[in-house]
């Protein structure tokens, strides 16, 4: 690849792979990433944000509004074919005076993880190896800094998730559509029942469900569900985070690609020409993520459009192999109600320098002052 490469040659102690060559790649194109995810051993292991189309997307947009570097840190085992078994997509900023590597993220990500090759042998505590001493070859930054880490990707662990400078973050809902028979499953809440009936009366009123096909069809919807949030906003008196318009844009972009590679969907409620309620997920593998849903005109309320929609996009999801379905970020009551399960979400905040230990050490003292603070009101009756 025409790329500025670093490689490191990593001498793992305890470990049943014990030399591991990482490669990081300067700012790789979609089609190179494509060819790399592609060459991972037995395939890929990855969540709907560190797919190839996902970080192309970034790049074009997100990535250019700022002084960002990205790029992806290949690990292979030395020796034999040196078939890449994890990849390693990362994002180098500067926040104030320290400098920061993490993911590519932006708030547009709402998982963060590696991409495993499902065939590579290395156990979880192998993979920490690899990624710890990785980092800590970096030259370049100060902290490592990633955030909503959750325990597994797909039926793998996810290794960043299990190291030891991981600290608790918050949680989000995840549902298991492998289990969905009987009253005690998913499938089984009554909020399913509720939903199909109201399904029934939209279809009375001249309602299907219908899924955006080609890019033109994805953009349009994503452009609809873009207005309908906006007026929804301006009535509650909140600015919306989707009229930025590099965020706007970036969704753009990803809904241009082929569907069969991007990990966009959109799906919408239509009687004719109007849109009574869409929304956007990322899907790619076994796991579908909601990350964007809208409401059309109020007098389509009485029909919980909105609940109608997510019950359809469960159930899609389930139809076409799926198992993991999430919420996204938040823990509302409705999401409570179609059968999700609290998943804990950690962040990896890793000191690189004796600046980002000063930076760590300065924010654990602020947030056990703040506790501290807490205690003392609350033993003095104060309210807080």
């Amino acid at each position: 690849m025409a790329l500025r490469e670093t490689e490191h040659l990593l001498a793992l102690e305890s470990s049943a792979i014990s030399r591991i060559k990482v490669r990081e790649l300067e700012a790789p194109t979609l089609s190179e990433m494509s060819g790399l995810w592609s060459s991972l051993k037995g395939g890929v292991v990855s969540t709907p944000f560190q797919t190839p189309e996902f970080l192309a997307a970034l790049q074009e947009t997100k990535l250019k509004t700022g002084d960002y570097r990205f790029s992806v840190g290949v690990f292979a085992e030395q020796g034999e074919d040196a078939t890449p078994c994890m990849l390693l997509p990362l994002v180098r900023f500067q926040r104030g005076p320290i400098r920061v590597v993490g993911m590519p993220d932006f708030g547009l990500a709402d998982q963060n993880a590696p991409v495993l090759g499902a065939g590579c042998r290395a156990s979880r505590e192998c993979r920490v190896a690899m990624i710890r001493a990785f980092f800590e070859r970096l030259h370049d930054a100060d902290i490592v800094d990633i955030h909503k880490l959750h325990g597994r990707i797909d039926t793998r662990e996810n290794p960043l998730n299990f190291m030891p400078e991981t600290i608790s973050q918050n949680s989000s809902l995840l549902l298991d559509l492998r289990d969905g028979e009987g009253s005690d499953n998913w499938c089984g809440k009554s909020i399913y029942k509720k939903t199909r009936s109201k399904f029934r009366r939209l279809v009375n009123e001249g309602v299907s469900l219908v899924e955006a096909e080609t890019p033109e069809e994805r953009i349009e919807l994503f452009k609809t569900l873009a207005a309908q949030r906006s007026d929804r906003f301006r009535q509650l008196g909140r600015k919306d985070s989707l009229e930025r318009e590099d965020r706007a844009d970036f969704y753009i972009r990803l809904a241009q690609m082929e569907a069969s590679s991007s990990p966009f969907r959109a799906i919408a409620l239509k009687c004719a020409e109007e849109t009574v309620a869409a929304m956007v997920l990322m899907m790619s593998g076994s796991q579908a993520t909601a990350v964007l849903v809208s409401i059309g005109d109020p007098r389509w309320h009485a029909f919980s459009p909105g609940m109608v929609l997510f019950a359809k996009a469960i159930q899609h999801a389930a139809q076409t192999g799926v198992r993991w379905f999430s919420f996204g970020t938040g823990q509302q009551e409705y999401k409570q109600r179609f059968g999700g399960v609290e998943q804990p979400s950690r962040r990896l905040l890793m000191p690189l320098s004796t600046r980002g230990r000063l930076f760590v050490g300065a924010r654990e003292a602020h947030r056990a002052a703040q506790d501290m603070l807490q205690i003392a009101l609350r033993r003095n009756g104060v309210d807080t």
